[in-house]
C-alpha cells in the first residue's frame, strides 16, 4: 500500500508542476513505460492503470496493460484488457493469438478455439498455431483419463512461490521467496521477495514435504538462487541464479541482469562456489540446469541467440573435463514459443515446459523417451499434471515413479506452489517366446499368466503359432510370467520393469521341459498307423485263433484277450480295434457274416469284462483281404488258407508318439 501511494504522490507533483491533462497523460505513461523496460511490470500496471482511467480512449495504454499482466501471469485481466483493444478493432495478429491463450488459461476453451482459428487465417506460417487448430479435440484428449497421476498441494507452501524441487541422496531441495521471515528488496517484476534455496524432509508415503532449513548458505546472494541439479557421483550442484559475481551483478548492454548456471561443489559438508558454467553470458540468460545420473550431459535453458523461439532447451557434453559447445535440442522439443525447466531423468526421459506446443493453458510439462540418443517426439502429460494455469519444473525421484512439480494452478496456496506428483501407470511391454527346451522347437497353445507383485493375476493369453506372447503392464513393478502347456512342466520368468521408458518392452526366451512322469511306464508303439487320415500308435497285436466254422471265445482265444483287456485297465488312453477274416472256402455272404459273429464276439467279451464299449471298434472282412492268391476256385493246401483265417485284437493310442526322454532337474532360461 506504501508503494501504491509512493506513485501516486509523484504524479500528483508531476501533474501540479505541469499545465495540460494531455502532456501529464503523457509523462504518466512515460514512467510505466520505464517500469516496464525494467521489467518492474506490478508498478507499471498502476502507473498505466492511473493513465487509463486519465484517458480511456488511449489503445497503447491498453494494449500495455494486457502485456505487463501477461508478464506477471494474470491471464484474467490479460482477457480483459484485450478484449477492449478487439472490441475497438485496434488489435495486431500478436494481440488476437494472446487473446486466445489467456481465454485457454481461463478454461475458456470453446471460445479460444475461434479466436485461434482467427489468428491461423492471418498467419497461417505460425508452428505455434499448428497444434491448436483443433483446439477443443486435443483438450478433450489431454483430460481423456485423470486416473494415471495422484497430484496433491503440500503443507510447505506459502502465500509466496515454491518452486524447483531437486533431490539430493535423501534431500529434498526447493526454492522459495516466503519461508520464514523475510526483509529486504523485493524483485520488481512480481513484487516478491527473491528465491532462496531450502532443504526439507519428505514423507515417503503421503509425498508431503515439512521442515524447511536453508540450503548451502555460502552460495546465497540478494537475488534469485535456484533452480538446482545435482551430479550425486560427484557431489557437485548445478544452480541458476542472477548474474552475480563477488557481490556485484553484470548487466548486459541493454541494462538486464540476466540468468546464469554457477556450479558449487560439497567439502566438508559444506557447499563451496567453484565458478560458472563457461557458457553464461552478459547478454542473454543461461538457466534451469539438469545434470544426467553420470555428470556427463548438462540439459538447460537459454535465449541465446540461433535458437527457435523465445527460449529453448540445449544441452552440453562434459569431455576431457571441458563442457562442449551447446547444442540446441531442435524444432521436435524447441517452438518460437518459450521452452524452460528441463529435467533428465534417472532412466533417460526428458521432460520441460513449454507453451509453444499447444495444451491446457499457459506452460505444459512435456516428456520426450529417446530414440537412438535423439528426441524425435514428444508428448504432453495431460490432466492432472497440466492445468489451465502454468505448470512447470518437475523433478522425479530414482524409481522414476514419484517427484514434485511447480504450478500456479486455480486452489493452490499461493503463487506458485509445489505439488507432490505420483505417476499411477506407465505402459511398458513384456514379451518373450516359449520353446521347447531340448528341441528349441516354439510352443504354440501354451497359456501364459501375469502375475503382480501382490499374487494376483493380471494378464493371461495364450502363445500365437510363433510361440510369442505379448503384455501392456506397468512400470516401477516386478512381474511373474508363469507358463503352462499340456505334457510339459510348468515354468516362470521374473520381469523387473523399474529400469524401462515409457513404451520400452523387455524380451525373453522361456524354455519348458517335457513331463518325465506321464512318459515312464507308457507302452511305446510298436508301429504307427492312420485312422480317417489321422495317427495312431499300435501298441500291442494279438492274434485269436477260433474253432473251425465257429465263433465261440473259449481256450486260447480268451486268454490272449484277457491279456490285451488288463492292458486297457492300466492305461485308460489305450483304445481296441478288432478285425476278423476268412479264407475263401464257402460262400461270399457266409464268410462275412462269420467273420463279423467272431469280431462281434471279442467285441462282446471284451464288454463282459468291464471295457467301455465307446474304446472299442470292430469290423468284420469275410474273405475280402486275403493275404495271398487263394481265391474262390484256387486250388491251395490247407496251410495256404490258414494264413487267410485270422483275427486280429490290435490295442493302440491316437495321436502321435512322443519319445521318452532322460530325467532332466535343470532348468534352462
Amino acid at each position: 500500500m506504501a508503494r501504491i501511494w509512493n506513485i501516486y504522490l509523484l504524479l500528483l507533483v508531476f501533474i501540479c508542476l505541469i499545465p495540460g491533462q494531455a502532456f501529464s497523460q503523457k509523462i504518466t505513461t512515460k514512467l510505466a513505460d520505464k517500469s516496464f523496460e525494467e521489467f518492474a511490470y506490478m508498478d507499471a500496471i498502476e502507473l498505466y492503470e492511473y493513465a487509463y482511467k486519465r484517458d480511456t480512449t488511449d489503445n497503447y495504454v491498453i494494449k500495455q496493460l494486457a502485456e505487463a499482466n501477461r508478464n506477471v501471469g494474470n491471464t484474467e485481466e490479460v482477457e480483459r484488457w484485450l478484449k477492449k483493444l478487439i472490441d475497438r478493432h485496434a488489435e495486431q495478429p500478436e494481440d488476437i493469438f494472446n487473446y486466445s491463450q489467456a481465454l485457454k488459461s481461463n478454461g475458456k476453451y470453446l471460445i479460444a478455439e475461434q479466436w485461434l482459428k482467427e489468428y491461423s487465417d492471418l498467419r497461417p506460417e505460425d508452428g505455434r498455431v499448428n497444434i491448436q487448430v483443433s483446439l477443443l479435440e486435443y483438450i478433450q484428449f489431454l483430460m481423456r483419463d485423470s486416473t494415471s497421476y495422484q497430484i496433491r498441494n503440500v503443507s510447505v507452501n506459502t502465500p509466496g512461490s515454491e518452486m524447483g524441487p531437486a533431490f539430493y541422496k535423501d534431500q529434498f531441495i526447493f526454492s522459495s521467496t516466503s519461508i520464514g521471515t523475510k526483509s529486504g528488496a523485493t524483485y520488481k517484476w512480481n513484487e516478491l521477495p527473491y528465491l532462496d534455496l531450502y532443504s526439507a524432509k519428505t514423507n515417503t508415503a503421503s509425498g508431503d514435504i515439512s521442515a524447511p532449513q536453508p540450503f548451502a548458505p555460502k552460495l546465497k546472494t540478494s537475488y534469485h538462487d535456484g533452480p538446482v541439479s545435482f551430479d550425486q557421483k560427484n557431489d557437485i550442484i548445478y544452480f541458476t541464479r542472477n548474474s552475480f559475481v563477488k557481490g556485484k551483478t553484470s548487466k548486459s548492454s541493454e541494462g538486464i541482469v540476466n540468468l546464469k548456471i554457477f556450479l558449487g561443489k560439497l567439502e566438508n559438508e559444506d557447499w563451496k562456489l567453484t565458478g560458472g558454467f563457461r557458457y553464461n553470458s552478459d547478454e542473454y540468460s543461461v538457466g534451469h540446469p539438469s545434470v544426467d545420473r553420470n555428470g556427463t550431459i548438462l540439459y538447460f535453458a537459454s535465449d541465446m541467440p540461433g535458437g527457435y523461439g523465445k527460449s529453448d532447451i540445449y544441452f552440453s557434453v562434459l569431455s576431457n573435463g571441458q563442457w562442449s559447445q551447446p547444442f540446441n535440442l531442435g524444432p521436435k522439443v524447441n517452438t518460437e514459443g518459450n521452452e524452460f525447466f528441463p529435467f533428465i531423468s534417472n532412466d533417460g526421459v526428458l521432460y520441460f515446459s513449454s507453451n509453444g506446443h499447444g495444451g491446457l493453458g499457459g506452460l505444459d510439462i512435456y516428456f520426450s523417451v529417446p530414440e537412438q540418443g535423439v528426441f524425435n517426439s514428444i508428448e504432453n502429460m495431460g490432466y492432472p499434471v497440466n492445468s489451465s494455469k502454468d505448470d512447470f519444473g518437475m523433478a522425479l525421484d530414482s524409481t522414476g515413479m514419484k517427484g514434485y512439480l511447480s504450478s500456479n494452478r486455480l486452489g493452490g496456496k499461493g503463487n506458485d506452489d509445489l505439488y507432490f506428483l505420483k505417476i499411477m501407470r506407465v505402459p511398458v511391454i513384456i514379451r518373450g517366446v516359449v520353446k521347447d527346451r531340448d528341441t528349441k522347437d516354439v510352443l504354440p497353445d501354451a497359456t501364459v499368466t501375469v502375475i503382480d507383485e501382490n499374487g494376483k493375476t493380471i494378464l493371461t493369453s495364450i502363445t500365437r503359432t510363433d510361440g510369442q506372447f505379448e503384455f501392456e503392464v506397468n512400470k516401477g513393478q516386478h512381474y511373474i510370467v508363469n507358463v503352462t502347456k499340456e505334457f510339459y512342466i510348468e515354468s516362470e520368468k521374473d520381469f523387473a520393469t523399474m529400469t524401462l521408458r515409457p513404451n520400452d518392452e523387455v524380451f525373453s526366451e522361456i524354455f519348458l521341459e517335457q513331463k518325465i512322469e506321464e512318459l515312464d511306464n507308457t507302452p511305446a508303439p510298436i508301429n504307427m498307423e492312420e485312422e480317417d487320415g489321422k495317427a495312431l500308435q499300435v501298441i500291442e497285436i494279438e492274434y485269436i485263433n477260433y474253432e473251425l466254422d465257429k465263433a465261440d471265445i473259449a481256450g486260447g482265444a480268451a486268454a490272449s484277450l484277457d491279456k490285451l483287456i488288463a492292458l486297457l485297465k492300466e492305461f485308460p488312453d489305450l483304445e481296441i480295434r478288432i478285425e476278423s477274416h476268412t479264407d475263401a472256402r464257402g460262400s461270399d455272404e457266409y464268410n462275412l457274416l462269420l467273420s463279423k459273429k467272431r469280431a462281434k464276439a471279442a467285441f462282446d467279451y471284451a464288454i463282459s469284462k468291464g471295457i467301455d464299449p465307446n474304446r472299442m471298434l470292430y469290423q468284420g472282412y469275410g474273405e475280402t483281404k486275403l493275404l495271398n492268391n487263394c481265391g474262390n476256385g484256387v486250388q491251395c493246401s490247407e496251410e495256404q488258407h490258414e494264413v487267410n483265417r485270422r483275427s486280429i485284437v490290435k490295442v493302440v493310442r491316437k495321436g502321435t508318439y512322443q519319445e521318452k526322454r532322460g530325467q532332466r532337474n535343470i532348468f534352462y532360461f
